[in-house]
């Protein structure tokens, strides 16, 4: 439905390297120079579990949490019927949106940096207690990629069927650690 001046009213996450994540809070968000299958648009999601396969702070990344300007004019109806690296772009010159909303919010393609608001870092507990309330969410049959797939395998206890976990016992004893640290516990109280 194409929205034009109906902002999302949820958070928005973007997963960098931490380097990049403090010229971004420091500068703002600016397109890319070169293009991505999205073009140059800034790529966010409405999941965290998304955002944090490119931003594990585990390995020197982290999580942006931005908001659409109420003002934002952005649509989920990205109809171009061209492929390549320029449909993006070519789209967003056409029709004047500020952002798209694909793939079922999984990914927010924002053309103008300037409609990104009330932009901030989550800290890794955050990041990690937002993680879990998704996986709650979306329940234990759901598959994620990276490390959320292992953090996704402690807290539904299906530890024995990851084979990072059961190949690498450091790397599991770390983030059960980590779990308990930041959620008080290793699993989820559904599991």
């Amino acid at each position: 439905m194409d929205t034009p001046t109906t902002p999302a009213n949820h958070p928005l996450y973007h997963g960098t390297r931490d380097a990049a994540a403090r010229a971004i809070l420091h500068e703002g968000f600016r397109r890319s120079r070169s293009r991505s299958y999205t073009g140059t648009g800034i790529c966010l999601s409405e999941s965290l579990t998304v955002a944090y396969e490119y931003g594990m702070y585990e390995t020197g990344g982290c999580i942006l949490e931005a908001r659409l300007s109420p003002t934002a004019r952005w649509t989920d109806q990205f109809d171009d019927k061209t492929d390549g690296k320029d449909a993006w772009d070519d789209f967003f010159i056409r029709s004047g949106m500020d952002a798209i909303r694909a793939f079922g919010g999984n990914v927010w393609v924002v053309w103008a940096p300037d409609v990104l608001a009330s932009l901030r870092r989550l800290s890794h507990r955050e990041a990690i207690q937002r993680l879990c309330t998704e996986f709650d969410e979306d329940g234990p049959a759901c598959g994620y990629n990276a490390l959320v797939s292992d953090y996704a395998s402690i807290w539904w206890k299906q530890e024995a069927s990851d084979p990072n976990l059961t190949r690498f016992p450091d790397h599991h004893r770390q983030l059960v650690a980590r779990l308990k640290r930041f959620m008080g516990r290793a699993h989820s109280m559904n599991a």
